[in-house]
């Protein structure tokens, strides 16, 4: 599948994940799609619910997924100035596991994250 830009799947009905994709938004002015993965199952049927309700997920203009903290920093990449992150994850060693776990984290408090920001 290929699309004219990259989409970043989240959950339109998480307040915290909401506010989130609004910062990502003004950071990749337009680079990026963002689709709620409740409007998303026409699209992407290949991606689960399940998976969609624990984390975002990425998918290039290829149709290559990736998903968790991955994701967000493959966002951040569409922004020149913003790459460095992702070439940390890929290549710094411990990073990425790292990275996932703060991601994990944060995706089980989502809820209370979503009260308090």
């Amino acid at each position: 599948m290929n699309t004219s830009r990259p989409t970043l799947i989240y959950d339109g009905d998480c307040s915290f994940c909401v506010r989130c994709v609004e910062r990502l938004k003004i950071i990749t002015k337009g680079k990026v799609e963002y689709l709620s993965f409740q409007l998303s199952r026409e699209r992407f049927p290949e991606i689960l619910i399940g998976d969609c309700e624990r984390s975002v997920h990425w998918v290039d203009i290829n149709g290559n997924i990736f998903k968790g903290a991955e994701a967000i920093f493959r966002t951040l990449a569409c922004v020149p100035n913003k790459k460095w992150p992702l070439w940390i994850y890929q290549n710094i060693f411990g990073f990425a596991l790292v990275a996932e776990y703060f991601y994990k984290v944060a995706s089980k408090n989502r809820k209370l994250l979503g009260s308090i920001w």
